[in-house]
């Protein structure tokens, strides 16, 4: 997800400004914290009895990962990240936009930020199987369903 908002927007210098620090190693450092922090809430929201029907199978834990994703992108792109550039004093986003008639920098941003959760939705809940479900596993990861 961090290769995709670096890469498209240059989003990491602005993702370090909301600590002070307008670097792309702060914006990295601060977009892991938050990836790491946002999949424990995942496991904790999602590693319970009420939803055993809903991630009885890899694609269950995918369809989860993605539900998550796009919340996330849409609480932290759509409100707090332009709510703490303000707060910091920025006008606006600071990303570039392509020159194509019709297409604005908000629909850009806002494509680019559905991609990058997208893919973080998709590995949040393929690695969320692996770890949980008997059948999941990923033959590279050497994970044991059971004792995790």
């Amino acid at each position: 997800m961090g290769l995709v908002l670096h890469g498209a927007l240059g989003l990491m210098p602005t993702i370090g400004a909301l600590v002070g620090t307008e670097t792309v190693a702060a914006g990295w450092a601060v977009h892991l914290f938050n990836s790491a922090l946002f999949g424990a809430l995942f496991v904790a929201v999602f590693d319970r009895a009420f939803f055993d029907e809903l991630r009885a199978d890899v694609g269950g834990c995918l369809s989860l990962g993605v539900a998550h994703s796009a919340l996330l992108g849409v609480i932290t792109g759509g409100l707090l990240l332009p709510t703490a550039l303000a707060i910091e004093g920025a006008t606006s986003l600071p990303v570039p936009t392509l020159p194509v008639p019709g297409l604005t920098a908000s629909f850009e941003f806002g494509a680019v930020i559905a991609v990058a959760h997208l893919l973080y939705g998709l590995v949040l809940g393929r690695v969320f199987a692996a770890f949980t479900l008997a059948d999941g596993d990923i033959g590279w990861l050497p994970i044991d369903p059971v004792d995790r």
